[in-house]
């Protein structure tokens, strides 16, 4: 209940098409409950010639031409179709119209949601299984509303309806017809519950199948190169047929369910003929009462059916909306100040204070880090794979936040600053490029979407990738492949360096910016890399020691802690871990 609970705020803008589509329900009910009337007008006032009691007045048969009354009866019996049929239409079409409203909303809530939280619950949560979440279990809230909020609505006021009716005309033969209730709501009881869990198992195993798809083509490359498509195949095979298997069990358990449902209301029909037809021989009941009687039988069945289906059906999308709920009642993102202020940058200078982080809070990476950066200055980070250095960047971006310990910009805590703000105050190269399927222009404008042309040719010729872009058969309008799959990785990384130089932020940030480049494009592009780095603040990690020359300050991690800091010169002579890993790049310290 509380899942549905929450899905039904979803309701709200669209408050006023639902009263319509109440209204709606009410007259559909209504010209339901009218549609059997013509033919008793037919077989007992046209046939069996018996007067007509109305509201009080009696219509004698006799009085008026068989043509007219027949023309009545047919228009009424047309009308009433008609009107039913224009009215299901309406009503059909705004609450698909709401429902596709309410499925949109939930699905882009829940894409936004996802947007903010941390990488580390990206890093542990399966892609596949967040895309089925977002395009196919969001669709729960329309099934909801359609199969669950209407159809209930209608099939209780159908149902109230007719038994007010059935009473009027034969007590007796109402409680033979409404007898076979308690044994629905009996098998409803016990088969909808199972259906609610093997939907959930169904929806489970679906996402694994969409999460091994998006995991073998996200790195395809890898398994045509290892030549694992076989094996990948069989994986692929199996979690499918795990899925196929979890499908055709519910299916199979709904038709059993609908067959239960029908043969229990074929016994009540047949029971109602039996007595129904004894009491039109003893002239208690009537030939046309006790057609509309068979005739509200029929659709009496109908409502409670469509609720017993209803609930099971009712059961399965809440397994649905549960998955999506739960994923949005989880809040692993890094959480912004409600008081936090625009970041204000003039120096950018920037500061650790007793800064420790882990992705597990009990398994550290980082502990105790402290250093001072003076604006303007190029801080290098050094230390082996894994000693935390892109983790030290990643809190400086604030894609986490530390456990201990404050990190701050000219004297301003990162907690205290808009996300916003701050990273519109950094420019980055990751290690690994990250491309969309754009145009080359688009790519490199990402951080700055209205630069003109100009500045992102200015952009591309200091990152030396200007050449190579006019060569390519659009030149800067050239559409991209997934992740820029139809460049090189060493024009990835120009496009990338481009990117960060078109932001022209006061804050930079280098992860490995030359690692996919030759010696001559390396030493081009660090020219332009050079005028950039000018009075700016800039971060550089990279594992070629050699580019750490020009640093105003290096900072070795290891062991958690940040072993040496110091200039180049000094780490050198200092004879410590730096001179130890430079010693084993250049080939003067055995490895």
């Amino acid at each position: 209940m509380p899942v549905f609970l929450r899905l039904l705020a979803y309701l709200r803008p669209y408050r006023l098409t639902f009263i319509l589509c109440l209204g709606l329900v009410g007259l559909i009910s209504a010209m339901e409950l009218l549609k059997p009337w013509p033919l008793k007008l037919a077989v007992d006032q046209i046939i069996g010639r018996t007067p007509l009691e109305l509201w009080g007045w009696t219509i004698d048969p006799a009085a008026i031409s068989l043509s007219l009354q027949l023309a009545t009866v047919v228009g009424l019996l047309l009308g009433v179709h008609f009107l039913v049929g224009f009215a299901q239409l309406l009503n059909n079409y705004l609450t698909i119209r709401m429902g596709q409203n309410m499925v949109q909303d939930l699905r882009c809530d829940l894409f936004q949601h996802l947007q903010r939280q941390s990488l580390l619950f990206h890093q542990k949560w399966p892609t596949g299984d967040l895309i089925y979440r977002i395009m196919g279990d969001t669709y729960s809230v329309q099934t909801l509303l359609m199969n669950g909020v209407f159809t209930t609505l209608t099939s209780t006021a159908m149902l109230i309806g007719m038994l007010v009716v059935c009473l009027r005309m034969d007590v007796e033969l109402t409680i033979y017809a409404v007898c076979i209730i308690p044994f629905l709501f009996l098998a409803i009881s016990r088969v909808s519950r199972r259906i609610g869990d093997l939907t959930t198992e169904t929806h489970m195993k679906e996402s694994q199948v969409y999460t091994t798809v998006e995991r073998i083509f996200s790195s395809i490359s890898l398994v045509q190169a290892f030549a694992r498509e076989e094996e990948e195949k069989k994986r692929f095979v199996a979690e499918s047929q795990h899925s196929f298997d979890r499908k055709l069990s519910l299916y199979a358990l709904q038709t059993i369910y609908g067959w239960l449902i029908g043969g229990i209301t074929a016994v009540g029909t047949a029971l109602v003929l039996y007595i129904g037809v004894s009491h039109v021989l003893d002239g208690s009941l009537s030939t046309g009462e006790l057609l509309i009687f068979i005739s509200y039988l029929a659709t009496l069945y109908t409502p409670l059916s469509s609720l017993s289906t209803t609930v099971a059906g009712i059961r399965g999308s809440l397994a649905q909306a549960k998955r999506v709920i739960d994923v949005m009642s989880m809040d692993q993102s890094v959480h912004e100040d409600p008081d936090a202020a625009p970041l204000a940058v003039t120096d950018c200078q920037v500061r650790f204070e007793g800064v420790s982080f882990g992705y597990d809070p009990e398994k550290p990476v980082l502990t105790d880090v402290a250093f001072a950066c003076p604006g303007g200055s190029t801080v290098a980070v050094v230390g082996q794979t894994g000693a935390g250095k892109t983790s030290l960047i990643s809190l400086l971006l604030r894609f986490y936040d530390p456990q201990k310990g404050v990190i701050t910009i000219d004297g301003q805590d990162l907690r205290r600053v808009t996300l916003k703000s701050l990273r519109e105050k950094i420019a980055i190269v990751l290690q690994e490029t990250q491309l969309f399927p754009m145009s080359v222009h688009e790519n490199i404008a990402y951080g700055k979407r209205k630069a003109s042309r100009e500045e992102v040719v200015r952009a591309a010729t200091l990152a030396n990738a200007h050449d190579f872009i006019t060569a390519l058969p659009e030149g800067y309008d050239t559409l991209l492949g997934e992740r820029g799959a139809n460049l090189s990785g060493g024009q990835r990384q120009r496009l990338a360096i481009a990117r960060a130089l078109l932001k022209d932020a006061p804050l930079l940030i280098l992860d490995e910016p030359t690692s996919a480049l030759d010696a001559e494009t390396e030493a081009l592009i660090m020219q332009g890399l050079e005028r950039l780095m000018t009075n700016r603040t800039t971060f550089i990690i990279a594992h070629r020691l050699s580019m750490m020359r020009r640093a105003d300050l290096i900072l070795v991690i290891k062991d958690k802690h940040i072993k040496e800091m110091g200039t180049f010169d000094e780490l050198m002579q200092a004879g410590g871990e730096f001179a130890r890993l430079h010693g084993i790049q250049m080939g003067t310290i055995p490895a």
